[in-house]
Order: structure tokens, then sequence, then C-alpha cells
């Protein structure tokens, strides 16, 4: 039951940025810098894939490979819906932090298959609980003048509501699989191509580099100290 329980707190950190991300003093200081909140968005998915393509050297296998393969082919698809669609930025950001949050919350759940849990494993959810904070901020803030307040934070939270259900999947189905742990390179590798192809995406958008590189390196320290 405790491992239930658990797969739940990283959406606590989600719902957090996703309801900051409504507050109308923060929304007036981005209202007419859509840009900016761009850049600043770009900048933490920019971190997402530094730290996943270092997770990627460290789980070189060939299902990585796969992986990678799988998210490249997927979001050159997704692509091409979202021209034929007019998919706005703000979407983009939506989809980029709900197709981050499926392997993320996969990796989690792999995490909680044993019974007893371990130390290190308490250490990863709560890193990332708080790594999901700016990642729900980013999702709903921009939605707040198309979308209103409401719709906007509905937005951020199931952009995270992934993860949990992820996480379950992967416990509920852990003694059916031989050998759960062989599935993370390729969770590593999808996520991975998924996350540049979205960040390539917003750079091409972004008019303020300078911002996107200073959100990088920030959130990149940041997810370091958390470990």
């Amino acid at each position: 039951m405790l491992r239930y329980i658990l797969a739940f707190i990283p959406l606590v950190g989600t719902t957090v940025g996703a309801v900051l991300g409504t507050v109308d003093h923060l929304n007036s200081s981005f209202e007419k810098q859509e840009d900016t909140l761009v850049a600043v968005a770009t900048g933490i998915l920019c971190s997402i894939a530094l730290n996943l393509f270092f997770e990627a050297y460290e789980s070189i296998h060939w299902t990585l490979l796969i992986g990678i393969a799988i998210g490249f082919f997927l979001m050159f698809s997704l692509n091409s819906l979202a021209h034929k669609n007019n998919l706005s930025v703000r979407h983009k950001l939506f989809w980029a932090m709900l197709i981050h949050n499926v392997p993320e919350g996969m990796i989690i759940g792999i995490s909680l298959v044993d019974k007893n849990v371990l130390p290190a494993t308490f250490s990863l959810i709560f890193s990332i609980s708080l790594q999901n904070i700016p990642d729900g901020l980013v999702v709903s803030m921009p939605l707040v003048s198309k979308d209103g307040k409401k719709k906007a934070a509905l937005f951020g939270i199931f952009s995270g509501v992934v993860e949990p259900i992820a996480s379950i999947l992967i416990i509920a189905t852990a003694g059916r699989l031989s050998n759960i742990q062989a599935f993370e390179p390729l969770l590593i590798g999808f996520s991975l191509s998924a996350i540049i192809m979205i960040a390539i995406e917003l750079l091409k958008e972004c008019k303020n580099k300078k911002i996107v590189l200073i959100t990088a390196i920030i959130t990149t320290v940041f997810n370091s100290i958390l470990g």
C-alpha cells in the first residue's frame, strides 16, 4: 500500500507548480513577456534533456537505441499533426511535459517494485517532486490569458497525472515481468529524444536565447544539487 501512496507524491510538486502558475502577481509579470516565459520553459526542457543524456550515457544498452528511435518517430508524427492543426506554443509545452512524465513515472515505478522501499527511493521521489514544481508552472502560466485560471491549472496538473498512473502500472505488472529494470534504458531513450525534439521546436520560436541558456544552467545546477 505504501508503494502506491508514494507513487502519487511527485504529482504534489506538479500541482503546486500548476497552481503557482495561475497566481495573479506572477501572471501580470509575464503577461506581456510571453517570449520570456517560453524561453524559461525551453531552458528547463534543455536541462531535462541534458540530465537524460547523462543517464543515457550511463545506461548504454540496445534497448536505449530502440527508445530513442520510438521517441523520434512519435515526435515527428506529433509535429506533423501539430502543424496541420496549428498547435500553439502553449500546448506544445503541455505535450512536452506530458511525454516527459510518462517515462519518469515508469522509472519511479521501477524503483518502487521492491516491497521494501529503500532510502534511495525516497530521495528519488523527493527530488522528482521538487523538479515537478517548475514543470507544472511552465504549463499552466502561459494558458491563463487564453483559457482562464481553472483550465490552466487543470492542464498543468493533468500533465503530471500520467506520472503516478505510469508508476502504478509498473508496480502492478512487475510480478509478471522477469526483468523490469531492463526497460529503464528504453524509457530514458524515449524521453531523451522526445524532449530534444520539443526543445528544438520551442527554440525556433524563442527570440531571447540568453534567457534559455541562463535558465538551463540554473535548472541543471538545481537538479544536480537534488542528485
